[in-house]
């Protein structure tokens, strides 16, 4: 499985012959912005949120452990993906809830394929394969999330999108998951040829999401957050900003002049909410 990093480089990015350029654009693809799902349980800890489907690991331990999202990434490598299929069902049957398979499974799996590629342990090929069948899993598994009812007359409506440059689609799709799960229209997503301003300036939305995973992109996040803010119908959009960066680098949400931060997927509704709901005072 071991291969050169030049055998299969990324299309439709800047410098794909550049190996550093290589690395870095794929591990933004493949580090989804929400994979720190220790911090998960730690903050629904620390906010009293001891319902089962997240306070999954405070006293018994985790649902899932390393080992069991290692033994995922070997079966999403194989040559068909019907064992990494049998194993997440297995899961299911076990009563593990769906955001949890979110957030312990499938987006640390995605993390450990880009940690073989950069250790040269496969191929850009495999990666590939991998994060799709990844990404097929999250599909099959969206329909069990638990949905809430929007609140209001109305659902509130979110527009996901990556930073400008970006093109992970991953974490992004799955946020848009738990968005709509806890009863918000979600637009947006993965696409990245939307005219966003000439969007938020025809349709409300209450909170615009931005995610970042790469460095490289970052100068190109507060721009386009300011754009948002000047041309959006709604004068008190709200920007909540999520993705490894800002894990890595705290205090960075606000230099890029956004409202609030997500630290995780499975977070982001109920921070947005919160969000609203300090924005809705008259101007």
């Amino acid at each position: 499985m071991t291969a050169s990093r030049q055998s299969g480089p990324p299309q439709g990015r800047g410098n794909a012959s550049d190996p550093a350029d290589q690395r870095l654009a794929l591990l933004s693809a493949t580090l989804s912005e929400q994979i720190i799902p220790r911090l998960l349980q730690a903050h629904t800890q620390a906010e009293g949120h001891a319902d089962d489907a997240r306070d999954y690991g405070a006293h018994t331990g985790r649902l899932i452990s390393a080992a069991d999202i290692k033994d995922l990434v070997r079966m999403v490598l194989l040559p068909d993906d019907r064992s990494a299929r049998s194993s997440i069902e297995a899961m299911r049957l076990r009563g593990i809830p769906v955001e949890t398979l979110f957030i312990d499974l499938l987006a640390p799996a995605a993390r450990h394929l880009g940690e073989l590629w950069e250790e040269d342990l496969c191929n850009f090929a495999d990666v590939t394969v991998g994060v799709g069948r990844l990404q097929q899993a999250m599909r099959d598994l969206s329909p069990g999330l638990v949905t809430r009812s929007a609140s209001g007359d109305q659902p509130r409506r979110v527009l996901l999108l990556p930073c400008p440059g970006e093109q992970h689609t991953f974490g992004l799709v799955m946020v848009g998951d738990f968005f709509r799960s806890a009863g918000w229209d979600v637009a947006g997503g993965p696409m990245t040829s939307l005219d966003v301003e000439a969007l938020v300036r025809r349709e409300w939305y209450d909170v615009v999401g931005f995610s970042l995973a790469s460095e490289v992109h970052l100068p190109r996040l507060a721009p386009a957050i300011t754009a948002v803010r000047k041309a959006s119908v709604n004068q008190r959009v709200g920007i909540l900003v999520g993705g490894p960066m800002f894990l890595r680098q705290a205090g960075l949400a606000s230099e890029v002049g956004a409202d609030a931060v997500a630290i995780n997927g499975g977070l982001a509704p109920e921070i947005a909410d919160k969000l609203v709901e300090t924005r809705v005072a008259p101007l």
